[in-house]
Order: C-alpha cells, then sequence, then structure tokens
C-alpha cells in the first residue's frame, strides 16, 4: 500500500481501521525484547524460546523458496519490521482487523508484520504466512489477484521443517473443516473480492479456506510450475483492461467456470493433498539469535509506530505521548505526533511537533523523512499554485536535509520526483529520481504513474505509454490509478499525434 502519490494525489493509505479501546499502558509495560537473526528481527512481548522458534522457521523458509539477497530483510533499503504479541484483544487494538491474526502493510519506506501468537492461533503459520506476503511483493512484477495471494499465503505458509527439509503445502485442518461444513462461495463472487476488511469471522473464514484450496489444485496441475505465472500475468492484463472476473479468468486458464468449479469440488472431496518438500539445512549453521530488553518507553514508541502505520491514529497518539518523557525518544515520539496531527488537518500543531523533533534531533535520518511525507501531504491537498509551490519547496528542503545524513532511499526518491514535478522546472530531474526509485523498489505503482506523466511533460508518448500499461498489469482492478493510467495513454496518443 504505497503512500506515494499520482502526481497531487498522494495515497495516504488505504485502511480505515477503527482499533478496539486499548490499555497502552498495559501492552507497553510486558517484557518486550527484540531478537535478531541473520535476515530478521522481532519486536516480541512472547516467550523468548518462541521467539527465536519463529525466526528460525523464518529462516529456513528464507533459505527454501525465498529472498536471494544477501541483505538481511533489516537492513535492506526497505526494512521490514516485525512485531509480535500474544493476545488477540492486543492486536487487535494496535489497529489490525479483528478477523485476522497476521497483518503485512507495506509503502516504499518499510514494510511491516504484525502477528499474534496465542493458543488459538499458530504464530509460526501467521508469520509465514505474512513473509510470503513479503515474498510477493519483492516480485514486483503483477499484482496477484486478491484470492491467490491469500491463497499462495496459506499453501506456503502451511509447513514444516524437517530434518534436512521444508515441507510446504500442506492440508491445514482449520481450512477443511471449514470447507466440510459452509456453505461455499460463488466462484464469481471469490474472483471478484478484492477487499477482506469487511468481512465477518465466518466470511473471512470461507474466503481463506476455498482460496487455499484453489492454489492448491492449481499447483497440483501438470507443469504448474512452469504455466501458472505466466497465466496469472495474463488474467492480470485482462483484468486491468476492464475485463471482468470471471470472464478475465476464464480466458486465461482456458476454462469453463462452472466445469472448473466441478473439478474443484473434485478436487477436495478426493482429499489427495500431496505437500512438497525442499532440500535444506535445517541446522542453519550460524544460526545464533541476538536478544535484547526493550525500555518500555522503546515498547511504547514500536506500538505507536505500528498503529501510525495501520492508521489507528488514537492509539498511536497515546503511545506517541507517553514515550515523550525518554530524552532519547522524545525526538521520534514528537515527528510520529506531527504526522498525526498533519493527516488531521491541524497544521499549526503539526509544525510545533515537527520544529521540536527537528531541534532535538536535526541529525536523524528518519525525523525529515517523516517531515517529507508531511509536506508532500500538503502538497496533494494544495489547491492554489502559491500554496503548491511553498509545499514542493519546503518538501524538497526536508528531502536535501536528509540527503546530508544518508543516502537517497526510494521513499525519498519518489518523494523529491513528485516536489520536482510540482514545481514544475526541472522535469528531467525528476524523472532521474523516479526512475531510481522504480529501479530500488518496483512494485510501487503510484511512483511509475509519476513516472509516466513526467514523460509527457518531455514529448516522450511513447515512454509514457509503456509505463502506464505496466501499471495496468499490476492494478488489475479499477482504482485511481488505473484511471490516472488510461488517462496517461490518452494523453500520449493525442501528444503523438500533435507531434506527428
Amino acid at each position: 500500500m504505497s503512500r506515494t502519490a499520482v502526481f497531487m494525489i498522494i495515497l495516504l493509505g488505504t485502511l480505515c481501521l477503527e482499533p478496539a479501546c486499548a490499555d497502552g499502558a498495559r501492552l507497553a509495560d510486558r517484557n518486550w525484547q527484540e531478537i535478531s537473526s541473520d535476515n530478521f528481527r522481532i519486536k516480541s512481548v512472547l516467550e523468548e524460546e518462541e521467539t527465536i522458534e519463529l525466526l528460525r522457521h523464518l529462516e529456513v523458509m528464507r533459505a527454501s523458496l525465498g529472498d536471494s539477497s544477501e541483505v538481511s530483510t533489516y537492513e535492506s533499503r526497505v526494512p521490514t519490521i516485525i512485531l509480535a504479541v500474544d493476545n488477540h484483544d492486543d492486536y487487535v487494538s494496535i489497529g489490525a482487523p479483528d478477523f485476522s491474526a497476521g497483518y503485512f502493510v507495506s509503502d516504499l519506506r518499510e514494510n511491516a508484520i504484525l502477528i499474534e501468537h496465542t493458543a488459538g492461533s499458530r504464530g509460526i503459520q501467521i508469520i509465514l504466512h505474512e513473509y510470503a506476503h513479503y515474498l510477493n511483493k519483492q516480485s514486483g512484477q503483477i499484482r496477484f489477484p486478491r484470492w491467490f495471494e491469500e491463497g499462495n499465503a496459506e499453501y506456503l505458509s502451511n509447513s514444516r521443517v524437517r530434518d534436512q527439509a521444508f515441507e510446504y503445502g500442506m492440508a491445514p485442518q482449520g481450512h477443511l473443516a471449514t470447507l466440510n461444513f459452509m456453505n461455499w462461495m460463488p466462484l464469481a463472487a471469490l474472483l471478484a473480492t478484492d477487499d477482506t476488511s469487511a468481512m465477518n469471522n465466518e466470511e473471512a473464514a470461507l474466503f481463506y479456506g476455498q482460496s487455499w484450496l484453489m492454489v492448491h489444485y492449481l499447483r497440483s496441475l501438470p507443469d504448474a510450475d512452469q504455466t501458472l505465472p505466466a497465466t496469472l500475468a495474463r488474467y492480470a492484463r485482462l483484468a486491468s483492461s476492464g475485463t471482468p472476473p470471471s470472464e478475465a479468468f476464464s480466458q486465461a486458464f482456458s476454462v469453463d467456470l462452472e466445469d472448473f468449479e466441478q473439478s474443484l469440488l473434485k478436487y477436495y472431496l478426493e482429499k489427495d493433498f500431496s505437500s512438497r518438500t525442499v532440500p535444506v539445512n535445517t541446522a542453519l549453521p550460524g544460526f545464533s539469535p541476538q536478544v535484547s530488553d526493550m525500555s518500555r518507553s522503546e515498547a511504547q514508541l514500536a506500538l505507536a509506530n505500528m498503529a501510525l502505520r495501520l492508521e489507528a491514529f488514537d492509539v498511536a497518539e497515546q503511545w506517541f505521548k507517553a514515550a515523550l518523557t525518554d530524552d532519547d525518544l522524545r525526538a521520534h515520539a514528537e515527528a510520529g505526533l506531527g504526522r498525526i496531527l498533519g493527516r488531521r488537518g491541524d497544521l499549526d500543531g503539526a509544525n510545533q511537533r515537527f520544529e521540536t523533533a527537528i531541534y532535538l534531533m536535526a541529525w536523524d535520518f528518519r525525523i525529515w523523512m517523516d517531515y517529507a511525507q508531511y509536506w508532500a501531504q500538503q502538497l496533494s491537498t494544495a489547491y492554489d499554485s502559491k500554496s503548491r509551490e511553498k509545499a514542493a519547496s519546503r518538501l524538497i528542503e526536508s528531502l536535501q536535509n536528509a540527503l546530508t545524513i544518508s543516502e537517497a532511499t526510494p521513499e525519498l526518491n519518489s518523494l523529491m520526483g513528485l516536489a520536482y514535478l510540482a514545481k514544475g522546472r526541472d522535469v528531467a530531474g525528476a524523472i532521474d529520481y523516479l526512475e531510481a526509485a522504480i529501479e530500488a523498489a518496483p512494485q510501487d505503482q503510484a511512483t511509475r504513474m509519476l513516472l509516466a506523466r513526467a514523460y509527457l511533460f518531455v514529448f516522450q508518448p511513447d515512454d509514457a505509454i509503456a509505463v502506464a500499461e505496466s501499471v495496468l498489469r499490476f492494478e488489475h482492478q479499477a482504482n485511481v490509478l488505473t484511471d490516472a493510467a488510461h488517462d496517461v495513454i490518452k494523453d500520449a496518443h493525442e501528444l503523438r499525434r500533435r507531434m506527428n
């Protein structure tokens, strides 16, 4: 979920979650630890042994199926933050949907995973499910339909570590029971589902169960490993062109929908759900997690930042305010409060918070990027040229200060491109920044739309069309990005006609 914007439109997240009432003091007062392995770091309230076991399974899955990069997830240019709690009420209070037990959020700054590990939920399976979302996000080629995104995460995460092997694709008893006792969703409804946040527990269980079954069936077909990626890409192209999901599925997979439903039912009734095994050194040579205790204020700041990612602003505000008492963390808490106040439209309050944060810690890269995000938001809501000029100038100033501290990140490059386009003076420079952002984070389609519009400004209609079409291949359901992509393609064809 990118928070970068199509030109003059900042996508400030798509979650609108109303958190349950949180007892922030109680959760922050728990014994929090930060536990790190070579590639993952978890901030956890679980028992130390439980957290280490989660890390071990993550490392095995990564070695078996995952990221081939030698950079750890928490040291990459878009780091991955993992937070683990052991109580469902606490999990929901941070801002996650009630029906879930794990949640993945991603933008150009960071990936974030929130998981619940309780007696009623398998923390290992949940964290592997969310890591599967991370792997899909890293591919950056197409946006998978929701049924495949969730079904594939379930397919990969229902696994176990055996001697010298990682076994996945196992049949989860919970999904089998759901499919056995509940009336299935019509396949057309399943294919059309793009948002599960409004589902109740029963609806969500059925959606996830049927999605898992579909993926398991599709992956059981002959040559699935070779043919499925191309078929999904074809599905994305059809859906992005406006073809209804059911028709797009039928055409891409060359099946009749009713026949496919019958085949799926037959596959379920046979209950021959073969798992797959990947050889891997499960001993993990060198696996030696590092453990450090977190202070109460560090826990408050970690919780506040996770709640902010999930747009649970009231809860985030409570934790940020609590962290103000820690002199070492106060600057980050002030900046967090500045972002919240900015989102609420309290510009005077936001500016005061950011000014305090910068006074306390002007050498901190993240604080300057928080300030930049604030000015990007002001830019997206400015309706006159004077306001846009001011916001763009302040955005560039914030980003330039950040660059004096650290190298450019995808977030910084994207925001700099946005600011340059808004000022309308150095479009070639904007293109350089936007191309750098996309090279590092190819999955961010909002930045692609900024780039497509920039190509129009420098009279490169063919490049604009190519980039806009790549967005349509990714965003296979209509939204603000697809609307903008179609507009760019239309404008590019008109520009080409005038140039000829």
